[in-house]
Formats: C-alpha cells, structure tokens, sequence
C-alpha cells in the first residue's frame, strides 16, 4: 500500500528510535511503500543538523517514490484553493497562507496520484481535508487506528 507522508509526521517518527525502527520493518515486509511530496521533503530537511533526516530517507530510499508538484497536481490545487475560499476558509483560519498553500500542495499531489491515505500529524492539513470533505484518510502516530505493528 502506497501512503503519503507529511514532514510533521516524519519529524516525530524518526525522534522516536522505536517508531522508526517499527516503521522501517514494515517497509522492508513490502507491507508499505511511502510516498515523498516534494514540499515535504524540504520542510523535512531544513533543520537537519546532524544528517540524521537524510540518512533516514536514503535508508528509505528502496521502499519509496518522490512525487513532484507537476501540472496535474497544479489543476488539483487551484480547485482545492477555490473550493477552500468559497467556505471562506482563508479568512477563519489562523494560521499563514504560505503554510496553507503547502498544506494544498501535498493534499494535491496526493489526491492527483490517487494514494488514499496520508501519515500526518499537521492539524491544519487534516482539518482541509475534512473541511472538503477530500477522499483521503489520514493517520498519525498516536491514534489507535495507525496501522504500523512490530
């Protein structure tokens, strides 16, 4: 099963040794294959200190695919940004438009590849994808439902 994932949830997995170590045997079961958004990638390794977040994702790198904002993600995100201003979202919502715009960018990317399900743990990502009421589910690492087992 492909997934997407967000850099939030990347953070707190690989700050979390067993986590981690759970994930990656599920990826080397073939039980998961995760999917990188190009926006999440770069969030992801802006505070990479130690190499610590690259070399997770090189040790990833056979169980995984990038996912570029192309053209159809680009249609995907201007109706998600439409539909969004037209439930005057914008405006109700606290947080920055360029975090929102991100926030789209991986909804779009997701939804145009056709993954069904993102690991998660940004708020402001979960609550569009509700507010649109979006065919994706969504996960995190400490609801019940997440499915990584060791």
């Amino acid at each position: 099963m492909m997934v997407m994932v967000d850099s939030n949830f990347l953070i707190k997995l690989v700050s979390n040794k067993q986590s981690t170590k759970v994930f990656l045997q599920s990826l080397k079961r073939r039980e998961l294959f995760i999917g990188f958004p190009t926006p999440v990638i770069s969030e992801f390794l802006v505070r990479d200190e130690n190499s610590s977040r690259i070399n997770f994702i090189n040790k990833v790198n056979s169980y995984s695919e990038i996912y570029d904002y192309d053209m159809k993600s680009a249609v995907a995100g201007a109706k998600i940004f439409r539909d969004l201003k037209e439930k005057d979202y914008f405006s109700q919502n606290n947080g920055t438009r360029q975090i929102i715009k991100v926030d789209i960018q991986i909804i779009a990317i997701t939804l145009s590849n056709k993954i069904k399900e993102i690991y998660t743990e940004d708020k402001g990502l979960i609550q569009i994808i509700k507010k649109l009421n979006l065919p994706i589910v969504t996960s995190n690492l400490d609801t019940d439902d997440f499915q990584l087992k060791p």
